[in-house]
């Protein structure tokens, strides 16, 4: 399947996303300075698609092309998604702000999901009391070297409680994926393929 901009209305609010590929879904959530478009721009999307998943990048509300919406949180509004798009055991990455806003979500439904993926998530502690919720679940951390924004340290107290998570570094800055597009995107390839 080709690239597609979509829409769909969630709680009310016209939700406006990209999808390319088939198979099982993987949704991607983006950081608060970036939208779906990102995940299109660094090869992300048709990374996903090219290992036989269906990769879904999302807007959240209120940013890119997505309506406001009436949502709680952006973790509230992850799992209207998923209700909403009927997906089966998705996996979600998220990055930095939407790496909080997939952890928040995964931490009360870790036994929805089919594995988590998240760049220099922010807010980590704030979840410390749930994390052991997510043992078993595969998860991949990817943190830039030099990450300013979300210290490596997020990453450790996330591999405290998960046996199950790996983590590795790509480039530098909090938006690793900017800086090696290819090297990130061949860790989540490899990711998807050993699931």
């Amino acid at each position: 399947m080709q690239l597609e901009d979509k829409f769909i209305e969630v709680k009310g609010a016209k939700i406006h996303y990209l999808e390319e590929g088939s198979g099982r879904p993987v949704v991607l959530h983006h950081g608060a300075r970036f939208n779906a478009y990102t995940w299109k721009e660094v090869g992300t999307i048709s990374a996903i698609a090219e290992v036989g998943y269906r990769a879904i990048s999302i807007d959240f509300p209120g940013f890119g092309k997505s309506e406001e919406g009436n949502f709680s949180s952006l973790s509230e509004f992850i799992g209207d998604f998923i209700d909403t798009m009927k997906l089966e055991k998705p996996i979600l990455l998220g990055a930095s702000m939407g790496g909080e806003a997939v952890l928040g979500y995964a931490v009360d439904h870790a036994n929805k999901l089919g594995g988590l993926i998240l760049v220099g998530a922010v807010g980590v502690s704030s979840y410390e009391s749930k994390l052991k919720n997510l043992d078993g679940l595969p998860i991949l951390l990817i943190w830039g070297r030099h990450d300013t924004t979300s210290p490596k340290r997020n990453a450790e107290l996330i591999m405290k409680y998960v046996k199950t998570a790996k983590f590795v570094n790509v480039g530098n800055q909090h938006a690793c994926y900017l800086d090696d597009p290819e090297g990130f995107n061949s860790q989540i390839k490899d990711f998807l393929k050993g699931l």
